[in-house]
């Protein structure tokens, strides 16, 4: 099974890309992918409508597709918090997202605790943009919040784009609760990254369609033994994300 852990839906306010839930399954049965993990996009439109624009295409595709939160975490606690409840609980999202790019801060800021607090009394990981960004986007940023919450995973998103790539690996080193997701980065970088933490640390995203087939052919054109490559591409996202009770709770499985 292939599990893409960073694919959007909705309209990036940065880039101007619109992704469909019928172009990225469309895009998932052209490379083989099985699930993805949807998140919005960066926008500045209310996150609870396109929190419920993700939940209706999951239950639109079911098994095909899960549901991550990205909630401003300039928002009031009580606020921040009842969301993300909903979206966990109701919803049956498997990760809160926080970007530093889009949302203007960094992840090592007092606002941004109650992102990696909720994540951990929900019992779900933070996926968090680094690369892009920077300052605020700095992979050594998530040291701070990680050592605080020893036990939540934390997923480096894009683990730093390339040019970040080595802090990204250094933070990873300090904290053995981050995770990293290689997207955009240099084949060789992502193939360091596999021998100096092993495939469990490593998770297969691709963020946009048409980097789909470019991720996959990365991870299988670095000489990776067979097992590390079934771990990147599935093992380790089951790990870190709650994805088999999210399938098992979903609307309309029949379990309660």
């Amino acid at each position: 099974m292939i599990i893409d852990t960073h694919q959007h839906i909705g309209t990036s306010m940065f880039s101007g890309v619109t992704t469909t839930d019928d172009a990225l399954i469309e895009a998932m049965d052209a490379n083989g992918v099985d699930l993805a993990l949807v998140m919005p996009q960066p926008s500045r439109e209310d996150p609870r409508i396109l929190h419920d624009r993700i939940a209706e295409a999951v239950s639109r595709r079911p098994g095909r597709l899960l549901g991550m939160a990205s909630i401003d975490p300039r928002s009031p606690d009580d606020g921040y918090e009842r969301e993300a409840r909903r979206c966990v609980e109701e919803l049956g999202f498997v990760a809160l997202k926080l970007h530093p790019l889009g949302h203007n801060i960094a992840p090592d800021h007092p606002d941004c605790d109650k992102v990696f607090r909720t994540a951990a009394a929900l019992g779900v990981p933070v996926i968090v943009h680094t690369g892009l960004g920077t300052p605020w986007s700095l992979p050594a940023l998530c040291i701070p919040p990680a050592r605080r919450y020893p036990d939540l995973p934390v997923v480096l998103a894009h683990a730093g784009w390339g040019l970040y790539s080595s802090e990204a690996m250094v933070a990873a080193e300090v904290c053995s609760n981050l995770w990293l997701e290689p997207s955009w980065c240099p084949a060789y970088m992502t193939a360091k990254m596999v021998e100096r933490f092993g495939a469990s640390r490593v998770l297969f995203g691709s963020d946009h369609l048409s980097n789909m087939p470019v991720e996959l052919t990365k991870l299988r054109s670095i000489g990776l033994a067979d097992d590390d490559l079934r771990a990147i591409l599935d093992d380790t996202a089951r790990r870190v994300f709650p994805i088999e009770r999210a399938l098992a709770t979903r609307p309309g499985s029949g379990v309660a």
